[in-house]
Order: C-alpha cells, then structure tokens, then sequence
C-alpha cells in the first residue's frame, strides 16, 4: 500500500512541477508586456451592442444588474438590452417592468423556467448588436468594462477573435466565506491573463463576456443541455479554431455565495459541468491540430482532476486514518494522554530526522510558486493582500482547496453514475 502511494504521490509532484513551471515561464516571458500594458478605452466607432441578462429569482439583485447597464459608458441608442424572466415566482417580473418603462433600449422577454442557456439563446435570436455581451442577474458590470473590451476587439483586428472574457472579482465579500472567495478570483484573473497569452482560455464567464455576434449564430447558441454552458461555449470555439482573449482590468464583479449550502451546489455544478465538458471534447486532449490548446490546456485539465484526487488520497492516508488510529488508541488507554505524548515526541523526532527530503523540497518549492502567483495576482488586481486583513488566508491556505476537493470528488461520484445536476 505504501509503495501504490509514494508512486501516486511522485505522479502528482511530477505533474505539479511541470505545469506549475511552465505557467511561471510563461509569466516571467510576459512579465514586462503586464508591466507595461495599458487598456484603453478609445473606439474606432461606436457598433450595436445587445446585452442580454437571464434572471431566475432574482428580486434581490437584478435592480442593481439593470443600473449597472444603465451607467455603461456607451451610447444609450447603441445599447440593446435584453431582460429575460426565466419563469421567476418572485417579484423580478414586476421589478424589471418597472425599471425599464421609461427606457426604450431595454426590453424584457418573459417565459416558463427553460433554463439559462434556453434563455440566452431565445434573446439571441432577438440581438440585434454586432456585439453581444451575456450578464448573470447577481453581477455588476463596471461602466468601462464595455468599452475596453471593444477597444481590444479592435486592437487585435482579428475576424478569429470570437470572445473576450472579463476580470472578475468578488462584489462586496461580507462574512469569511466571500473573502476567501475573493481571494480565489483574484487569483484566477492572472491565470487567465497567462492564458490568454496562450490562447488557451476554456471558459467565458456568465458576467459579462463579450461575444461577436455572428459566430456565436454561425455556431448555433449555447448548448441547452450543458450545465456550464459559458464553458462548453468556449470549448466549442476552441475547436472551432476561433480565439478567446481576456480584458486584464475589464472588471466586472459577482455576488459569491454566503453560505456553504449554496457554494456547494454552485461548485458542484461547474465541477460537474467541466468533467462533462472534458468528456465531450476529449478527442482535444494532447491533440497538436489545436494548438497550445490541446497540447497544454486541455492536458492540464485533465492531469488537474488527478492531482486533486492524488491530494485527497493524501489527506485520507496522512491524516484521516491516523487520526482514526489514534482515536482508537486514546479509548485503549481511556484518554491518558501523559505517556502517550512521551511516546510521540521520541517517534515524530526520528520521523523528521528520516524524513524524504526530496519530497519536502518539492513541496516547499510548489509552496514558492504558489505564493508567487498568489503575490503577483494582486499587484495584477490592483488589489492588496490585506484588504480584509490576514484572517481569510488562513482558510484559504490551510482548507479551502480541501472543502473544493471533497465537492470535486462528490461530482466526479456522480458523473460515474450518470446523475444530472440542473441549475
């Protein structure tokens, strides 16, 4: 059992090292370029823009979503926005009407509960923009963010770019859980910009990601029956050969779940809807015809899912049924703890002395990247690590990555026996 281990262990360092070397390469190759670029938000022109914004209950949030859009700085006649009612049995209905009446470009469609890809394809049929953005009804859109996202469209002079994604941060974190979800995104939006760099993104987020049009339409909408489907969208202009960049400071923030109840069920599904997504593209993987794409994304998501699991076997075998051996021993001597601690501390001082100091100086060395980027991800933010003081990294180091690896292993349970998840 212990050799299995030390072999699946000496994998899991193998691939960490690898990717997490490589993505540092690729950061210090393009260090000076994030150093010294600078969005702007000048235009050629002022195109159509539809913006199309699914709600589902909504009540709480979407009369901020809606401001959000108003205050856009961009012609009002050169805005189209679309208000979906997804079936809500709250009062977000009633909210939107109220809110658009005096507002000739917005408009609400109203339908029974079809779910958010049904929804967003319903309005498509109905955009009228060259461009289109999508805006989940719990976000809020910066009023630049529209305009330097076309600003790069423009830029690039790509009829091949399809999608530019946002920089998306956390909105307003209040109790633990939000902060150490902060944190989380701050670090994904300078993964993202390196991914970028790569072509490589994998997924438009829900909260504003700009779309051209005519693509999205040549490729028939989003993918009614995929559960993340602003991933699957993404994969399917991969594979396509159209490109995906990301506006590094077009900011857009999210409300992320307060309670652990809902942050599961949110995690689950796009867990879930990755594992599905990578099943349905899996002739992508390792695959040279797509580019850095197949030859590095797609294998790093897929060898992510193994050194997850690697890293829960680890915490079983490491701590959970030594933790299960010294319960049952401490009942043995009916909690006399005395000679037990004298016992310990002579076998847990040979141990560090015997200890592989290989694998500690991988560890410490995956330790140093991490923190690298988890320091260079907040100079990237223009944010600061102590923002809501130091409390929330304690969470975020010590467990955090455990809690996401538990609901990993539970959606991976269910992808095994073909369970649906639904929104």
């Amino acid at each position: 059992m212990e050799l299995i281990v030390n072999i699946i262990i000496w994998i899991a360092y193998v691939l960490s090292l690898y990717f997490s070397i490589f993505l540092l390469l690729i950061y210090l190759d393009k260090s000076r370029l994030f150093k010294t670029e600078e969005s702007s938000t000048i235009i050629p022109h002022t195109p159509l823009v539809s913006i199309l914004v699914p709600a589902y209950n909504e009540e709480k949030t979407i009369t901020r979503t809606m401001e959000s859009i108003q205050n856009i700085d961009y012609p009002k006649d050169k805005l189209d926005v679309i208000i979906i009612n997804d079936g809500s049995k709250d009062k977000t209905e009633q909210i939107i009407t109220d809110y658009i009446k005096d507002k000739p470009h917005f408009r609400l469609l109203s339908h029974t509960n079809r779910g958010k890809a049904a929804s967003m394809n319903r309005a498509l049929e109905l955009a009228k923009g060259e461009f289109f953005a999508c805006l989940d009804a719990d976000s809020f859109v910066h009023h630049l963010t529209l305009r330097k996202m076309l600003s790069l469209y423009y830029k690039e002079n790509d009829p091949n770019l399809a999608i530019i994604t946002p920089a998306m941060k956390v909105d307003n974190p209040q109790n633990m859980l939000q902060r150490v979800q902060w944190l989380e995104y701050i670090v994904i939006i300078l993964i993202s910009r390196i991914s970028s760099q790569m072509d490589s993104l994998y997924v438009a987020p829900g909260p504003f990601s700009l779309y051209r049009t005519s693509i999205i339409k040549e490729l028939k909408g989003f993918d009614e029956k995929n559960i993340t489907e602003d991933q699957e969208i993404a994969y399917r202009v991969q594979k396509h050969h159209y490109k995906i960049k990301q506006c590094f400071d077009g900011y857009v923030y999210t409300t992320a779940p307060a309670k652990i109840k809902p942050f599961y069920k949110q995690r689950k599904r796009w867990y879930l809807g990755s594992i599905l997504c990578l099943n349905q593209y899996k002739d992508m993987v390792a695959n040279r015809k797509y580019g850095d794409f197949g030859l590095m994304q797609m294998v790093k998501n897929v060898t992510g899912y193994f050194i997850a699991i690697t890293g829960m076997i680890l915490v079983v075998y490491l701590f959970v049924l030594p933790l299960r051996l010294w319960i049952k021993n401490m009942m043995a001597i009916n909690f006399n703890l005395f000679p037990y601690f004298l016992h310990r501390l002579h076998v847990d001082t040979l141990t560090f002395l015997l200890m592989d100091l290989k694998k500690a100086y991988i560890v410490c060395f995956l330790f140093a990247i991490g923190f690298f980027f988890f320091y260079q991800a907040h100079k990237n933010a223009q944010e600061k690590i102590m923002k809501y003081g130091w409390i929330p990294l304690v969470p975020y180091f010590a467990w955090y990555y455990l809690l996401k690896g538990v609901i990993l292993m539970i959606s991976l349970a269910e992808f095994s026996r073909n369970k649906k998840v639904k929104w």
